[in-house]
């Protein structure tokens, strides 16, 4: 693993707790880590140093999405769903992977990270639970992706075994299937140490979708690896409604019975709690992924996270979606967190600054990685430079807070691990162009299989 130096950087987001940026500054990562960093001239490398200039751009720690569903990139706008809330949204969607495999979920893999990395994303957890009869290496398919296209992959191993209106039979897996899978992927896949590329969380999708079985087991599986452990909830009215009506509680209190107070949880949405469940899920260290652009688009509420900030609650930003964004733009996703909670909270709520922190400091500890998301030595050299201007931001006196308050952008170079994987706006290692026809194309045929 090379050296390399990013020097003349105009601006240098550290992201740590004083919202630190330099100016005129520079930044040495060595074997995949940062090295040093400062202001001022660059230090004197050796010529088998990789340089990369920084003039004319704003350099920040690589972004950290912590929710999404890659698969769903095939059901983009999809008609029938378009203008549904999430129940109806996802019965319709929901129809469509009965052919879905392996290769399938590759191809979709593979674009949604391109997208990610392009808007700044090198840490990408994906919460996948759609297995299909006859889908076997669903999980290794996207590790082989994740790993063709050089970012830190967090592997949500997902599930469902409860047959509902919403759900086809072809959909769920046996009990004893999903625990033997996700633990031998724990045990083959999952790395743990400094600087990780690839990691396992036990996931099941809802608890409306899974058996009290399943969820006290998954929650013990993940104690006992030590590992994340990962579910929707608090999501919608409805969902409330439904777990009343079902079992006689909130979700999150069942969830809590279920073995779930554990300091390693976040839970996608989490729009609807009380006060008094913001309080329990503080003292178990329990936290939410932020999806706001999902939120918005089925029209299921906001997310109180100034709130949840201030009771100390581990919050970070998901794209969420494909189907329900439907894009996977995370600088974007970041800017409708910050106009999101203005909304609700007023214009002083959140700064860019604050919202860059969802991004990438605030993301890494809701996942428990200490090693991301930070400038600082020793971190990992995860690095996403953006121009400090562009058309829709040309002139802004504060090119920074330009950066979320301006039109979002996609990155002029993307650095993971201290590798470049993007620079001067192209990829290095990827035909993009062939990608997006072999995506749209298995996407037409997983659409027309689907009613066969």
């Amino acid at each position: 693993m090379s050296s390399l130096l990013v020097e003349n950087i105009d601006f240098l987001v550290l992201a740590d707790k004083e919202q630190t940026v330099l100016s005129d500054a520079w930044i040495l990562a060595k074997e995949g880590f940062i090295d040093s960093f400062g202001t001022g001239p660059s230090p004197v490398v050796e010529q088998s140093v990789t340089k990369l200039s920084g003039r004319g751009k704003i350099l920040t720690p690589g972004f950290v999405n912590t929710h999404h569903h890659l698969y769903q990139n095939m059901a983009r706008a999809y008609t029938p769903g378009n203008n549904l809330p999430l129940l109806p949204w996802l019965a319709h969607m929901n129809k469509l992977w009965k052919a879905f495999r392996e290769d399938d979920l590759h191809a979709c893999t593979r674009l949604g990270l391109a997208e990610l990395m392009m808007s700044g994303a090198t840490t990408i957890a994906d919460h996948h639970y759609v297995f299909p009869e006859g889908a076997k290496d669903m999980t290794l398919a996207q590790f082989d992706a994740a790993s063709l296209m050089g970012v830190r992959f967090q592997a949500s191993r997902g599930s469902m075994n409860v047959k509902s209106d919403l759900i086809s039979s072809w959909a769920l897996q046996d009990e004893d299937a999903i625990l033997a899978d996700t633990e031998s992927l724990i045990q083959s896949e999952h790395d743990s140490s400094h600087g990780s590329f690839r990691q396992i969380i036990v996931a099941p999708c809802a608890a409306t979708s899974c058996s009290a079985s399943l969820l006290e087991k998954s929650a013990e599986l993940a104690k006992k690896y030590k590992v994340g452990l990962h579910t929707h909830c608090g999501e919608t009215v409805a969902e409330n409604d439904f777990s009343i009506e079902k079992f006689g509680m909130r979700p999150l209190a069942y969830l809590l019975d279920r073995g779930w107070d554990y300091d390693r949880v976040w839970l996608a949405h989490g729009i609807h709690f009380e006060d008094s469940e913001l309080s329990q899920m503080a003292e178990y260290g329990i936290g939410v992924a932020h999806c706001p652009n999902a939120n918005m688009r089925l029209g299921s509420g906001i997310c109180r996270v100034p709130e949840l900030i201030e009771k100390g609650i581990k919050v970070g930003v998901g794209v969420d979606g494909s189907a329900s964004n439907d894009s996977g733009h995370m600088l974007a996703e970041l800017r409708q967190a910050m106009y999101l909670a203005r909304v609700k909270y007023g214009a002083e709520a959140m700064s860019a600054l604050d919202t860059i922190d969802l991004g990438t400091w605030r993301a890494a500890e809701l996942m428990g990685r200490r090693d991301i998301g930070k400038i600082e030595s020793g971190m990992c050299a995860d690095f996403a430079l953006f121009p400090a201007e562009d058309l829709y931001s040309n002139g802004a006196e504060n090119p920074v807070d330009a950066l979320l308050i301006c039109h979002a952008r996609e990155v002029t170079d993307l650095v993971v691990g201290g590798e470049i994987r993007i620079r001067d706006h192209e990829f290095v290692d990827l035909d993009l162009a062939a990608l997006r026809q072999e995506h749209h194309q298995r996407a037409d045929r997983v659409r027309e299989k689907a009613f066969i």
